[in-house]
């Protein structure tokens, strides 16, 4: 009877087991493919809302369910890499600027330059020059950078309201020259001498993707308490690529820090139900518009890299009143996923599988420049998802085996027959 009953349990059991394996994908997309060659296909948002957020799980395969091997052209977000120059050759101009040149030691792909500086209520403009070579003649790399030190605010009650704030990170466009050269101009109006008193730069290991525009959700609201206007964005997909924010701002003369947050969903409990999200910080910047001599300077673009569904704005309005901000976009990178294609063969992606290692291709290794294979590249297109079930799910053991499940009863039935009997003779 044990035995017959313990067959029963393990069936049961076995039969709850209806789940998919890790190792197998959820969805599966048809590939169209221009031509045969070298093509190219933008992950797009199911991509995003279904796969890992690592991408580790995509697999392009042919018409023979054979594995294709592929290269993944995608953002990092593994934060910059800090890299400390040399600083050589210090200079200043009295009451006007200092300077500063910043060798490398040879080609280093550069994001932003970080600064300190003296001060702690300044805005000042940075002047970024650079050459590969000793013996190359300076070349501007930007000239409208700003940075600025904003002191604390003289009514907030809120610690981290009135709290002073730099913002002293100048954007670079791409550049791997080995030598910069640093000017930071003295502010209008403002009192002593500018100080360079260190340098340091952000890497980046590759080149940047194209970006496009992406219009999210937005919900704004005010928090009086702490002075703050909140912008929030829904990007549509769970693990969504996003590189910037961008707001339209109708004030005539403004500046604003702003911090930049992702929600981090808490995990629902049985007890207490779903408690309210909790958000992390992702990065700080400012946006700012005001005239300057002969000039309109303004900066309404919010640099932070990440990976979300959900990210906040928090605006510090300090004392002013709240600003009139109209459309918001978010600069998403178009990532792409490459591959070879056959003549006359069909190709599908999937992906979903959360137990799937990534892929190890020889193709990363052989084709050199990555960035420029990619580039070459025919566009395809992806058809639209299909979930799949019957092919990755395992079917309750009880379907796959329905006669070892028969059996299993009828054994246990039998035995309670046999040990019923046995208990009506002991008792007669």
């Amino acid at each position: 009877m044990r035995r017959g009953a313990g067959l029963v349990l393990a069936a049961a059991a076995l039969g709850l087991a209806a789940t998919p394996r890790p190792d197998t994908p959820t969805v599966e997309r048809v590939i169209d493919i221009p031509r045969a060659g070298r093509v190219a296909v933008v992950l797009d948002r199911d991509v995003y809302e279904t796969a890992r957020p690592d991408l580790g799980d995509l697999r392009v395969v042919d018409g023979e369910d054979r594995p294709v091997p592929y290269l993944l052209e995608r953002v990092s977000e593994e934060p910059a890499a800090v890299k400390r120059p040399v600083l050589l050759n210090r200079g200043f101009v009295r009451g006007q600027s200092a300077t500063v040149t910043l060798d490398f030691g040879g080609p280093v792909r550069k994001r932003d330059l970080h600064l300190a500086l003296s001060g702690d209520n300044f805005r000042r403009r940075v002047i970024v020059e650079g050459k590969g070579r000793h013996d190359e003649a300076w070349t501007t790399i930007t000239d409208t950078a700003y940075v600025f030190a904003v002191p604390t605010s003289s009514v907030a009650a809120d610690a981290e309201v009135a709290m002073a704030r730099r913002y002293e990170t100048v954007a670079l466009p791409e550049n791997n020259q080995q030598f910069l050269r640093v000017t930071v101009l003295k502010g209008e109006g403002e009192m002593g001498e500018v100080e360079i008193r260190e340098v340091s730069a952000g890497t980046a290991a590759a080149r940047r993707p194209r970006e496009v525009a992406l219009a999210p959700r937005v919900v704004r609201t005010e928090d009086i308490e702490r002075r703050e206007t909140l912008l929030t964005l829904d990007l549509g997909a769970r693990h969504q690529p996003f590189r910037a924010v961008a707001l339209e701002v109708a004030d005539p003369r403004f500046f604003r820090g702003v911090t930049i947050e992702a929600r981090a969903d808490p995990a629902p409990s049985a007890r207490a139900g779903t408690p309210p999200p909790s958000w992390r910080p992702l990065a700080e910047g400012a946006i700012y518009r005001y005239r300057e001599a002969d000039r309109m300077v303004e900066n309404l673009r919010l640099e932070v890299p990440g990976r979300e569904r959900t990210i906040r704005l928090r605006i510090h309005n300090r004392d002013d009143a709240p600003l009139e901000v109209g459309a918001v976009s978010v600069a998403v990178p178009v990532e792409r996923l490459a591959f070879e294609a056959a003549p006359a063969s069909r190709y599908r992606l999937r992906y979903g599988a959360s137990g799937l290692g990534g892929p190890v291709y020889d193709l990363p290794r052989t084709v050199g420049d990555a960035a420029l294979w990619t580039a070459n590249a025919a566009e395809a297109t992806l058809q639209p998802p299909v979930r799949l079930r019957a092919a990755t799910e395992l079917p309750p053991w009880t379907e796959r085996h329905p006669a070892l499940l028969w059996a299993g009863l009828v054994t246990a039935v039998v035995l309670l027959g046999v040990v019923t009997r046995r208990a009506l003779r002991a008792a007669g």
